[in-house]
């Protein structure tokens, strides 16, 4: 009696276990704990950069697909230097020399996209939408934060987007649009900050009070994990305010773990080992994302490409919504992840 009490008892404990893992324990276990051969990680790097280089345009652009799904299936080009602004980034730390002429020709291909008063668009002086949106402080940031960084010269446009808040102190979308058909998110003003390279205490108590409490205040970015990058390497950039979200970003993530380590698409698990270790996070869970990251690249040395993005003016209207990514752009966050997680450990 004694003895098949005993084993009942052992065998609940480990069905226990097994049940603890497959419902997204984030907790796991000594026995899981990984570590990705360096050789691997390389190898995974520089196809990704092999992959980078070819796919690049000749004038400097990484494309951008606009798709009527969400799986991304039904897809067209639609050129952007939004996408490209986010590659280029990825690309900081690479010494390689074809990761620099990548970045050189691709900041020329954005420095031209530049519009009277320092500001940019989404959609490129090559897409016949061209002046369909005006200007936004989303897409002005990410390209002044490159031209900045790289010593190209570019517009005063800080005043300007200084203006543009509502009473709240939060920095509206749009530039030059009156506020009833303007809009705020909270993305789009952590790469404010991250432009600017500081604090501001209306935004960031915006943003953190939002991702504490677990409110979704995007607009335009669905997936959460957009958001916490955004305010990852802006915490990286001297935002320091976003601090205070550090622990609700790291449980947040992990809790999307999924059972084969990954953190849902490419997309999502890139993005999500980003944010952790930009946050200084180097748990297990890192190791089988990175594991899982490695064996999902594409033979041509891409991965597949994931919503980042959506359009929300046709999400207000009665036209569908449309999704935006590229293979270019999750292999830009996968490449930047793997290149941290190789030199953390």
């Amino acid at each position: 009696m004694f003895m098949r009490l005993w084993v009942w008892l052992a065998a609940l404990l480990v069905l226990s276990g097994c049940l603890s893992r497959e419902t997204g324990d984030t907790k796991a276990s000594s026995a899981e704990h990984v570590t990705v051969a360096a050789d691997d990680i390389d190898s995974a790097m520089d196809r990704g950069l092999d992959f980078l280089q070819e796919s690049q345009l000749g004038y400097g652009e990484f494309r951008t697909y606009a798709c009527w799904d969400a799986l991304m299936r039904e897809c067209s080009v639609d050129s952007s230097q939004f996408v490209t602004t986010f590659v280029v980034y990825s690309l900081t730390g690479f010494d390689e020399s074809e990761a620099r002429v990548m970045s050189d020709k691709a900041l020329v291909y954005i420095s031209k996209q530049e519009e009277p008063g320092g500001v940019w668009r989404y959609y490129s002086f090559r897409n016949s939408n061209n002046h369909v949106l005006k200007p936004d402080v989303d897409d002005t940031s990410a390209a002044s934060f490159l031209m900045k960084r790289s010593g190209i010269g570019f517009g005063d446009n800080r005043g300007l987007i200084e203006a543009n808040r509502n009473g709240r102190g939060v920095f509206y979308t749009w530039l030059g649009e009156e506020p009833e058909r303007n809009n705020v998110d909270c993305a789009v003003n952590a790469n404010v900050l991250f432009y600017f390279g500081r604090d501001d205490p209306d935004v960031c108590a915006y943003i953190n009070d939002a991702i504490i409490s677990g409110d979704n205040c995007s607009v335009y970015y669905p997936g959460r994990l957009s958001l916490f990058y955004m305010v990852s390497r802006a915490l990286k950039n001297n935002v320091t305010c976003f601090d205070r979200s550090r622990d609700a970003i790291i449980r947040t993530t992990l809790a999307q773990r999924m059972v084969d380590g990954s953190f849902g698409g490419d997309l999502e698990t890139a993005l999500a080992l980003n944010v952790l270790l930009d946050l200084g996070y180097n748990g297990e869970e890192v190791d089988l994302g990175v594991k899982n990251l490695v064996e999902r690249q594409a033979t041509d040395g891409s991965w597949r490409r994931g919503v980042f993005f959506i359009d929300s003016d046709h999400a207000s209207s009665s036209a569908p919504t449309r999704y935006f990514g590229s293979e270019e752009l999750t292999t830009g966050f996968a490449i930047e992840a793997l290149k941290k997680y190789k030199n953390q450990v």
